[in-house]
């Protein structure tokens, strides 16, 4: 009967962990990135932007188009023209003024031109080829290819944003779950205190009103289990939320517990993080486009140059017309002299609009300073904060063995014990918040520097 009883115990593990999916951090990061759609978004802008790019390239080649046109005219009337003696004038003066009222000797036999049905086709080939736009087509070619690299740089951005919500969803996963150990094992030390004064007060060692403050104390331990493993299951759901699986699906993480590992950080962190973070690296090629505006716009005043040739081909039309092949070499040239100032106007606008972008740069630069700063103190504060709770954790465990012993020697009463137990399950809940605490700064601050990746 024992056998079988550990039998269904084991069905009962084994099917329990069936349904358990465990994520590490970095698998939970590669499915995150997999899923967010700013992620897939900022790849469909990179290749959006690389196409752009091989679109204003061939801006600098030949461009050769063809046309071609076929008119058919039904059932035209014929033309006929009747002949006769062709009208003249009795004097040059008469002439002139139109006044043809005599008959000459001059006989015209006339004609009959019979028009039907005509078939009209025309075909046409034409290459242009640019050669001097002012340094329009360089200019663009050149913003496209900064805009390419903004759009990489502006996925970067995305993926450290995504990267930060899915450590935050992680980690707070692992210490609400160390919360969860905790509060069972207060739970089961107010149990052992309980069933203990039980036996005391059975045998008329201890009072009642000692046992009630072991069972309201256990109540409200009971409770507060209760409520953690609801936030437990919350913080489940968030991961899930943010590495695109199911809400209901029972994903566990690998990591047990927050270990706490200070990482050297260099002096040059202001440095690296005015050089690494994408926000600057975008605004830098937004003042870089911008100047390229410039150009563009000032190429306006430039003459523009280009050469081409075209071949027409017309067909015969009846006994009206032969068919015809025409060969065109043309060069151009357009030269902008005056509109009242628009070309002006327009370049004043890019080189204002240039100026706002340094600006922005600049105010961003300062901005992004003074929140690396904040996020390095942070992370010191939440370090010193990790030392200071481990010092009150080993001290609640040395006042929770003093009161524990004096207690069952009967020289301290159940509150002292009750509020010993309590200060140590504060203490070790203070120090899970405190290496929480240390690891959300050290994210965020891995980020402020541009150094948060996969």
């Amino acid at each position: 009967m024992k056998n079988i009883y550990m039998l269904l115990l084991l069905s009962l593990v084994v099917i329990q962990g069936v349904g358990q999916e465990k994520l590490s951090l970095k698998e939970s990061r590669k499915l995150a990135l997999e899923y967010n759609k700013k992620i897939k978004i900022a790849d469909l802008m990179i290749s959006e932007n690389q196409s752009n790019v091989k679109f204003t390239f061939t801006h600098f080649l030949p461009n050769l188009s063809a046309a071609g046109s076929y008119n058919y005219f039904h059932n035209i009337d014929d033309i006929n023209l009747s002949g006769g003696f062709l009208k003249t004038a009795s004097s040059l003066a008469e002439a002139q003024q139109g006044n043809f009222i005599g008959d000459s000797d001059i006989y015209f036999p006339g004609f009959n031109l019979e028009m039907g049905n005509i078939n009209y086709q025309s075909a046409n080939v034409q290459l242009a080829q640019p050669i001097y736009m002012g340094g329009k087509v360089r200019s663009s070619y050149h913003m496209s290819k900064l805009g390419s690299e903004l759009s990489i740089y502006n996925k970067k951005l995305q993926s450290s944003e995504v990267l930060l919500e899915t450590d935050q969803a992680y980690w707070n996963l692992v210490s609400i779950k160390e919360k969860e150990s905790l509060a069972q094992k207060y739970v089961d030390m107010l149990t052992t205190l309980v069933l203990d004064l039980n036996n005391a007060y059975n045998l008329e060692i201890t009072t009642k009103n000692e046992l009630l403050k072991a069972q309201v104390q256990l109540n409200q331990a009971r409770l507060d289990l209760f409520k953690t493993k609801n936030v437990h299951t919350l913080s489940k759901m968030a991961l899930c939320q943010v590495i695109g699986k199911d809400l209901k699906s029972e994903v566990v993480a690998t990591d047990t517990s927050i270990n706490v590992v200070e990482n050297k950080i260099q002096a040059d962190y202001l440095q690296k993080a005015l050089l690494n973070r994408p926000e600057l690296l975008m605004q830098a090629k937004q003042v870089e486009i911008s100047k390229e505006q410039v150009k563009y716009e000032r190429a306006n005043y430039l003459p523009q140059m280009g050469v081409g040739a075209s071949y027409t081909y017309t067909n015969k039309i009846n006994s009206i017309l032969p068919s015809s092949k025409i060969l065109t070499v043309q060069a151009n040239v357009t030269i902008p002299i005056f509109h009242w100032q628009e070309r002006k106007h327009k370049l004043a606008t890019a080189r204002f609009r240039s100026k706002q972008k340094e600006l922005e740069l600049d105010r961003a630069e300062d901005i992004i300073s003074l929140e690396v700063q904040q996020s390095y103190f942070n992370l010191q504060e939440a370090l010193q904060q990790i030392e200071l709770a481990k010092i009150s954790m080993d001290q609640a465990n040395e006042n929770l063995e003093l009161t524990k012993n004096s207690f069952y020697e009967e020289l301290a009463n159940t509150r002292e014990l009750l509020d010993a137990q309590a200060f140590w399950q504060k203490a070790h809940s203070e120090l899970i918040d405190s290496k929480i605490n240390y690891k959300l700064n050290e994210i965020r601050f891995l980020k402020s520097i541009g150094k948060l990746d996969i």
